[in-house]
């Protein structure tokens, strides 16, 4: 049945975030034990080069919506994981969604260059009213690109920037799936040495799109701006605003704030949290979700 179908990918996905951090806590306790309880001040990457010990989590891109301006040193990988929960009633008419397992696969591939892969993974839309019910689920498609450091660091009015250059592939479900290759674009900036506990932080995306409805192209615009706060070297908090426009008139703007935090547990481990609602009826009315990395 569906329903069991369903579980089993639940099941699937709880697995999956299992094995990455249980690996990642080996790996991290396998290299203390490796220095006889002191991280090494050298290390090597997957191509054999001297490189710097991971003694802190990579910056990650989730649970925001905006991308960070970090990118991963050359040889070095970054898996980010999570699920996500959205609740909709519009108009007597609710539906509920979850998706992951959120893949996000970085890694460096030159100096100041990453090459990413996404995956959203699996999703189930439940939609009901009085007297109707309706299932659909399946697996999205996947996004291919590269992350370019443009400005590494923050210096006076000038924040660290980054661009992200990603295009759709469409091998996901018919009811899931664009079935276009949709290019987009990502300006990311951050203000990260403004203060010592507090920064700001935002992005600004172009991305090619097709209405579904009548096939026409339209252009949809997201912009993401994050009031940061890192407490300490282990806990991060946010809040973010983040709005989609659409050039298309027959497409609703929509408008959301969320709230989170980023907890490193590890040299190489993170985990995360977040919360949001939409701001308008246009919007999706509120969302949650989970998720984690690993910096190998």
């Amino acid at each position: 049945s569906a329903d069991g179908a369903f579980d089993m990918r639940t099941q699937t996905l709880a697995a999956i975030l299992l094995v990455v951090l249980g690996t990642a806590g080996a790996a991290a306790q396998g290299e203390i034990e490796r220095s006889g309880g002191i991280i090494s001040d050298t290390d090597y990457n997957i191509f054999g080069q001297e490189s710097e010990p991971i003694d802190a989590p990579f910056a990650t891109d989730r649970p925001r919506t905006r991308s960070s301006v970090g990118v991963i040193p050359i040889g070095r990988f970054l898996i980010e994981a999570g699920a996500t929960y959205t609740f909709d009633d519009e108009d007597g008419v609710e539906a509920e969604t979850v998706a992951g397992p959120e893949l996000l696969v970085r890694a460096g591939i030159v100096p100041r260059v990453e090459a990413r892969l996404g995956w959203t993974g699996f999703q189930r839309v439940d939609v009901s009213t009085t007297g109707f019910e309706d299932t659909t689920d399946g697996t999205t498609d996947m996004n291919v690109g590269a992350k370019v450091s443009i400005f590494e660091k923050n210096t006076g009015a000038v924040p660290a920037m980054a661009a992200v250059v990603e295009v759709n592939i469409p091998v996901g479900d018919d009811e899931f799936s664009t079935d276009r290759a949709d290019p987009s674009l990502e300006l990311a900036f951050d203000y990260n040495e403004i203060h010592e506990i507090y920064g700001f932080s935002g992005s600004v995306k172009v991305s090619s799109l097709e209405n579904q409805t009548n096939n026409d192209e339209y252009i949809q615009t997201g912009v993401a701006l994050s009031f940061d706060q890192r407490w300490n070297e282990e806990v991060e908090t946010f809040v973010e605003y983040f709005t989609f426009l659409n050039s298309d008139s027959d497409i609703d703007d929509s408008h959301f704030v969320q709230g989170g935090a980023i907890f490193k547990i590890m040299p190489r481990v993170t985990i995360d949290v977040r919360a949001g609602v939409g701001l308008t009826s246009d919007s999706t009315d509120v969302f949650a979700g989970a998720g984690g990395s690993v910096s190998f």
